[in-house]
């Protein structure tokens, strides 16, 4: 099953509604607010070592993040979502380095991100948002493909990743230097007409509400 063409006209993340349920959560666009319920995570030397970026070690820096994203949603390039569960922000999810087109051609593409407080892993819940991004991403914004990375001992993340159905397509042996050491990057992708086939026929697994 091929992919559909993409869309004459290129879709506006502003003209779109943003605010995204899932049984269990509320995805909303990050805002300035938003600063007390990150700080905890974002400002712990250890949580993002798995990830693209350093703690932050001041309000201003975290504060300074949330500006550049509302710039990236006016720019059509990217959208940012606070995960909330009981009222609270516990994770952000987003679609980055949004691209339609390179000179002649047609890409519609982005790049998948997340991370999810640590005290919540294993109940699913990313697993639950990232399924409803991609709704989104796929059956709302019109999007021809997406791409997600992690490191290969990043066994949550992989198991995250593996659930969704994407494709691993290729191994990227010492990648990336931090902390002392070169790490290896794994690189999946999903299509369209993948999209289709995992929400109709592949054994996924599906959140439930608790």
């Amino acid at each position: 099953m091929s992919s559909p063409p993409p869309r004459t006209k290129i879709p506006a993340l502003s003209e779109l509604s943003l605010e995204l349920e899932t049984p269990r959560l509320t995805l909303r666009p990050v805002r300035a607010t938003d600063v007390d319920d990150l700080w905890p995570y974002v400002s712990d030397p250890a949580f993002p070592k798995q990830m693209s970026w350093a703690a932050h070690t001041q309000k201003s820096e975290t504060l300074e993040y949330l500006q550049s994203v509302e710039k990236s949603l006016a720019d059509n390039t990217g959208a940012d979502w606070a995960i909330v569960h009981g009222g609270k922000v516990i994770g952000k999810i987003s679609l980055d380095s949004i691209r339609w087109e390179f000179r002649a051609w047609r890409i519609d593409r982005a790049e998948l991100g997340y991370w999810l407080a640590p005290e919540l892993w294993g109940k699913g819940l990313m697993t639950e948002a990232a399924h409803r991004v991609l709704v989104f991403a796929f059956d709302e914004l019109g999007l021809h493909k997406i791409t997600v990375g992690c490191f290969d001992d990043n066994k949550r993340s992989r198991r995250v990743i593996e659930k969704l159905g994407f494709r691993h397509v290729g191994t990227l042996e010492d990648d990336v230097w931090r902390d002392g050491a070169w790490h290896t990057h794994l690189r999946y992708e999903l299509t369209a007409a993948r999209w289709s086939d995992v929400t109709t026929t592949m054994p996924i697994s599906r959140p439930h509400p608790t």
